[in-house]
């Protein structure tokens, strides 16, 4: 089948295209051109904008695919686009999120939660599934929504209280504290990136699956110090943190007012615990092969491979935030 993958030269995408040519498939990729891509024998490369309208809608028209895989649709009038195209597709596969369902507690919501999204990103994709579900009603555009959860593996950093980054694992390999926000019992639910990929996979061309929206997320959810203890245990350490609480956090933002590591997502973190019921999907007959553990190894590897771990010290922002709680009797 020919195949266009809108966004398939990051993270996720290649891992999309790896497997759709090992299935046989005719890939072509759609991208800016503005990330090298791992790939360059045997695909079609083509390159377009999504935020330039009309950019996206000719590139389709030209090349005429039977089916897309979505990666980067974050605007109702990106999926319009497509849809408006008029190709007669097969499937289109959206890459959707689970940070539709906004702020879960101790739920741990199916499909038919409803949504509450907030953010520009969360409405965004909420506006995104809308344009699909709406032309699957009045145009049989056969879709499919895969609601990704917290990808990790090689291509992206690690999540930290910081975000995405990496220094962190430099100050647990030299044995120096990490910041975890609260007791650490926010829930998390990760999904390595090579199994959420399997997955986009696994749902194209299957009649089963057209008209259906899942949750995507990995075979765990884990806790905030279980996430923390498992990528310790792979750099071989033992985890040495300490739990600051997140509305303290708050009232001390402006001590990293300056810096370029900030804090701000200790403070957002124990908001959003996230843990998804993904039983829909798994009775398609989709399974992940890969632990926290496993994935955590992998993201390590490629880190240390490319050069991205940059060395701690004695004066990181943990430690000034360590000590300022301690003579505040925070910990």
């Amino acid at each position: 089948m020919k195949i266009a993958v809108l966004g398939g030269t990051r993270f996720i995408g290649p891992f999309i295209v790896r497997r759709l040519v090992q299935e046989g498939h005719e890939v072509q990729i759609y991208h800016r051109g503005k990330t090298a891509s791992r790939f360059t024998d045997g695909l079609q490369h083509i390159k377009m904008d999504r935020d330039i309208p009309g950019q996206t809608a000719t590139a389709l028209k030209e090349n005429k695919p039977e089916a897309i895989i979505d990666m980067i649709g974050f605007r109702a009038e990106q999926i319009e686009e497509v849809i408006n195209a008029d190709l007669n597709l097969k499937q289109y596969v959206f890459c959707g999120s689970t940070s539709v369902y906004g702020q879960i507690g101790e739920s741990t919501p199916d499909e038919s939660a409803p949504l509450k999204p907030s953010s520009p990103y969360e409405l965004g994709k909420v506006a995104c599934e809308q344009s699909l579900l709406k032309a699957q009603e009045s145009r049989q555009v056969p879709m499919t929504i895969l609601r990704l959860a917290h990808p990790e593996g090689p291509g992206d950093h690690l999540l930290y209280v910081t975000g995405r980054e990496a220094l962190f694992l430099d100050r647990i390999r030299r044995n120096r504290p990490i910041v975890i926000p609260n007791e650490g019992l926010t829930r998390i639910h990760p999904i390595f990136v090579e199994d959420a990929a399997e997955a986009f996979v696994h749902v194209l061309g299957r009649s089963d699956c057209i008209g259906h929206i899942y949750n995507l997320s990995g075979k765990q959810v884990l806790s905030l110090n279980e996430y923390f203890e498992s990528i310790a245990k792979v750099l071989g350490k033992h985890l040495i943190a300490e739990h600051i609480p997140a509305g303290w956090l708050k009232t001390e933002d402006h001590l990293w007012a300056d810096q370029d590591r900030k804090f701000d997502f200790a403070i957002i973190l124990p908001k959003y615990p996230s843990a998804f019921d993904v039983t829909a999907l798994q009775a398609t007959g989709f399974k992940c092969r890969t632990n926290h553990e496993q994935a955590s190894a992998a993201t390590i590897t490629w880190l240390d491979k490319e050069g991205l771990i940059p060395k701690s010290s004695d004066n990181d922002l943990e430690d000034i935030l360590i000590s300022r709680a301690s003579q505040a009797g925070i910990i």
